[in-house]
């Protein structure tokens, strides 16, 4: 955690040659030393806030032009970072950036930590804890879902939704703590029964909350499809398939795969991590065997299974032990090479396997849109909506959200065991905190260091 008195700068684009390219300084020093390599028809100490001033970016000892560019002024707390504030836009020519801002560091700027913007904003109350994530995530966000996410978190849909449980929360704790406060008297502020219905109500809430949390994290980190099967089934074929590009090497021979191998793609908004794994068989191949070992850790950490079968030859041992992996897990079921002369078909599929399969075509790409609307399907069936639903978006929100509904189910047993009510006070307040961490009303600086650390550096 560094000095909150600092001024910091940082180009704020990314890495490379552009049009344009930002250089963000914040803090009190902003005007005076921006001011000190910056010629323009008004001074920057004495431009209102929003104002845009076109200049020279001088260098201050020999006076030499470094660029011509365009200066925005944003006085605390109207900023991003509720702090005096000056954007610097130059031509995005890396060297000019780079040697604008070892100028402005050497007039008293120091360079900025990652996310250290954004943690300022935090720290100057203009965001909370789950508004910097979100934009984090809003930054990487790779699909039009996960920036509707993205962007309802930073609105406050989850600070607002917390909020509400706190406030109940603090109210309920109010009535244990006057009621231990005043335990010499014979006055009863709200009984057993009436404290458990609160406290489960509460609870409930933060259930609800929980029960969004794998689609967040799968918004963040994509749906983890395994394309699993028996060898020369098509597996690396449909994911080239997916992919629209050849990714993976495919070949006749069998065992080609020897390896999980993974990409990105975008199915109709939701972001899905392809891994293609090796296929499954007993071999005596050391290597072969250790992808197939790979292929059985894919299936355990998979979110959904692509399970794909050659339809142009009937049902082998090897198929019928790779259903018993999964069929007990979220799988779609591909019948691949439709494009042949049939041997084993969806009928004969669901009489064989009591389940549903889509017949396809690596080759041809004939039943593509109805998988990638299979894997649609599985995120929504999670029962959420990005648009308008409010989201757990991390682990870390997961986390602290479930020490809270943990505390409050103790609370209810020592209600329901007879125990003082000092003992459900105590377990309310320690489920006031676990909310509490999550919006950053109580966070130390070791979240916050690992919170931030996450963030590109001018962010």
């Amino acid at each position: 955690m560094h000095d909150r008195g600092d001024t910091i700068a940082a180009i704020a684009t990314p890495v490379g040659t552009g049009s344009i390219g930002v250089i963000r300084v914040s803090g009190n020093k902003s005007f005076d030393i921006c001011g000190r390599c910056f010629d323009g028809s008004a001074g920057l100490a004495d431009s209102p806030h929003g104002t845009f001033r076109h200049g020279r970016l001088i260098h201050p000892a020999s006076g030499e032009v470094i660029d011509e560019v365009i200066a925005a002024v944003f006085r605390a707390p109207h900023s991003y970072t509720a702090e005096d504030t000056v954007e610097i836009s130059c031509h995005g020519n890396p060297y000019i950036l780079r040697e604008a801002l070892d100028i402005i560091v050497s007039l008293g700027a120091r360079h900025a930590e990652p996310g250290e913007f954004t943690l300022r904003a935090y720290l100057n109350g203009r965001i909370d804890l789950t508004q910097a994530e979100a934009v984090n995530d809003l930054i990487r966000a790779h699909t039009g879902y996960a920036k509707a996410a993205a962007l309802a978190g930073l609105s406050g849909r989850l600070s607002g939704t917390l909020g509400e449980i706190h406030s109940s929360l603090l109210d309920l704790l109010a009535l244990f703590e006057a009621s231990v406060d005043h335990s010499d008297l014979d006055i009863e502020f709200q009984s057993s029964r009436e404290h458990i219905i609160s406290i489960t109500t509460i609870r409930d809430r933060i259930v609800k909350l929980l029960s969004t949390a794998r689609a967040g994290k799968i918004l963040s980190g994509g749906v983890r499809a395994a394309i699993i099967g028996a060898p020369n089934t098509g597996k690396s074929s449909l994911m080239n398939l997916l992919l629209r590009e050849d990714r993976v090497l495919v070949s006749e021979i069998e065992g080609t795969t020897r390896d999980t191998v993974e990409d990105e793609l975008n199915i109709g908004g939701i972001p899905v991590r392809l891994i293609d794994t090796a296929g499954i068989r007993a071999t005596g191949d050391s290597i072969e065997k250790k992808g197939i070992e790979r292929s059985l850790a894919a299936i355990e950490n998979a979110d959904l299974r692509i399970v794909v079968f050659d339809s142009s030859r009937p049902v082998s041992e090897y198929d019928r032990e790779i259903f018993g992996h999964v069929k007990d897990r979220d799988c779609i079921f591909v019948l691949n090479k439709s494009d042949l002369p049939g041997k084993f078909t969806p009928v004969e599929f669901k009489k064989e396997f009591g389940r549903n399969a889509l017949a396809l075509s690596a080759v041809n790409g004939a039943g593509l849109r109805e998988l990638e609307n299979a894997v649609r399907e599985f995120y929504f069936s999670l029962g959420v909506n990005p648009s308008t639903d409010t989201i757990v978006a991390n682990t870390r929100q997961e986390e602290r959200l479930r020490e809270a509904a943990g505390f409050l189910d103790k609370a209810i047993s020592a209600i329901e065991s007879g125990l003082s009510e000092e003992f459900a006070a105590s377990d309310l307040r320690k489920a006031r905190g676990a909310l509490e961490e999550i919006t950053g009303k109580t966070s130390g600086d070791a979240i916050l260091d690992r919170i931030f650390s996450k963030f590109c550096i001018g962010k």
